[in-house]
């Protein structure tokens, strides 16, 4: 999976600068935190991202999740859907921090500004995949079963 890391870092990229050329307003909420580096980690995934938020000159790089994440100002970590709940503002953050359904190392104050930005914006998984907004009801069912379909492979 990270051999085939550019077409999804370039795609990842075009939807970030897409994003923010459509709502530089939510990325101007970020203030310094916009040049900072933030590691997602999937756990489920063998992959992690390094994102920088930089509006239209930031960037998402494909990383080995054991790779060294010294250059991440701040790192957030928990399965896949729950991230994706999170960027596209249908999971409650709060919640799942708490639950430790996701853990947050490092420059806590860049999350939450990423958090509070995103939650601004009202992004889409649409959006976020640099796809148009009307495929959203298909990304959402997609979403959904694979959703139930984790929960019963976890359930015993």
């Amino acid at each position: 999976m990270y051999r085939a890391r550019r077409p999804v870092e370039t795609l990842l990229t075009a939807s970030l600068r897409g994003v923010a050329r459509r709502q530089p307003e939510a990325f101007e909420r970020l203030g310094p935190v916009r040049h900072a580096t933030i590691r997602i980690s999937p756990a489920d995934l063998p992959i992690a991202f390094e994102m920088r938020p930089d509006g239209v000159a930031g960037s998402i790089r494909v990383v080995r999740p054991d790779s060294d994440d010294g250059a991440a100002s701040a790192h957030i970590s928990g399965s896949l859907l729950t991230l994706l709940a999170l960027f596209d503002g249908r999971g409650d953050a709060d919640g799942a921090f708490f639950q430790r359904r996701i853990d947050i190392d490092g420059d806590t104050a860049a999350i939450l500004a990423l958090h509070n930005a995103l939650e601004a914006s009202e992004l889409t998984m649409a959006d976020i995949l640099g796809l148009p907004r009307g495929l959203e009801p298909m990304l959402q069912t997609v979403l959904s079963v694979v959703g139930r379909w984790r929960q019963a492979e976890v359930r015993p």
